[in-house]
């Protein structure tokens, strides 16, 4: 697990308070790409997320904010704004669970959760990845794929319930680019049961850039998005 650490940047990983990243959002329909989606995305940890899709005036964008377990959603299209159902805040809750930064800067020192070398698997003929299982406390179990010469992740693998049957999830990761002394993936394809759901291509990011907290803060009415 060190050595993974010290390839994404070491002490410089594990220290960063904040992250504010930009680039394209592209979701897939049955495997095959749709339009991107110029996003903003807004972190403070350990609990603040503000994602925002589509830029310029407020009726071309859409806005997603998490704050511990509440969260707020504003849609340009329909003109709404709402408070996250339940649902939606359990999803992202879980989903962080699976965060490969969370993990990698923390979650698998949580007391309780097991990590253990788990194999190689053959990413390619002739190419071979070391694999790492992290055993959560909510007995789901991650499969990290490290590359064996570089030890930086490759892929991230898990199984989850979902409308009542088990579904393999699968996070990959390329073109690794330093960003303020931590290597970040350039792109991140996001897979379920081995069909492309969406892809995330970075173009910027920054660390510890000075975020307000206001940005946070549901706005009282459609008309004071800003």
């Amino acid at each position: 697990s060190k050595q993974v650490i010290d390839a994404r940047g070491g002490a410089r990983y594990l220290s960063f308070k904040t992250i504010l990243a930009e680039g394209q959002f592209t979701s897939f329909d049955k495997g095959i790409s749709t339009n991107p989606t110029y996003f903003t995305d807004w972190i403070i940890y350990p609990d603040k997320e503000r994602v925002d899709f589509g830029k310029g005036k407020k009726k071309n964008r859409r806005i997603q904010v998490n704050t511990g377990k509440g969260g707020w959603v504003y849609d340009g299209d329909a003109e709404t704004l709402k408070d996250q159902t339940d649902r939606q805040i359990k999803d992202y809750l879980e989903g962080l669970d699976f965060d490969i930064d969370r993990v990698l800067r923390g979650g698998w020192q949580a007391p309780g959760v097991e990590v253990r070398f788990a194999g190689r698997e053959e990413l390619r003929p002739g190419e071979r990845a070391d694999v790492v299982s992290v055993k959560l406390n909510s007995e789901q179990t991650i499969y990290l794929w490290l590359d064996r010469n570089t030890h930086l992740p490759i892929t991230l693998i898990y199984e989850k319930f979902s409308e009542s049957r088990l579904v393999k999830n699968e996070v990959r990761f390329f073109q690794y680019v330093p960003y303020d002394g931590v290597k970040f993936p350039n792109i991140v394809d996001f897979y379920r049961d081995g069909v492309q759901e969406s892809r995330v291509n970075y173009q910027s990011v920054k660390l510890d850039a000075p975020i307000s907290d206001e940005i946070y803060t549901k706005p009282a009415s459609v008309k004071a998005i800003k």
